[in-house]
């Protein structure tokens, strides 16, 4: 069945789709959640070196949130521009309906 589609659909080019779908919906959703943790743990911390750290994940998972955000609204602005239509051919056809 793979064989019958390969003219049709370019694999390489679904694969790519897939890993970016999945590292941008599954990236930015499992980054926010270290930063929602890192915050709540640099909250309870009583020491200042793993409040720094917890506050440095934070910084780090906000930082890529935002550039995540910022690469999808890149990528919609700037989208490439199709190819131009082959020109269409002139058929002749059997019926032909003459207006009245």
């Amino acid at each position: 069945m793979l064989a019958l589609a390969s003219p049709i659909v370019d694999t390489t080019a679904l694969w790519k789709i897939i890993l970016a779908a999945f590292a941008g919906g599954a990236g930015v959703v499992i980054a926010f959640g270290f930063l929602l943790l890192g915050l709540k743990r640099a909250g309870e911390a009583r020491n200042a070196g793993t409040r720094l750290v917890n506050y440095t994940i934070s910084g780090l998972c906000a930082a890529f949130c935002i550039a995540a955000v910022a690469v999808g609204i890149y990528a919609m602005a700037k989208k490439p521009k199709s190819k131009p239509s082959p020109p269409a051919t002139t058929t002749k056809s059997a019926l032909v309906v003459h207006p009245r």
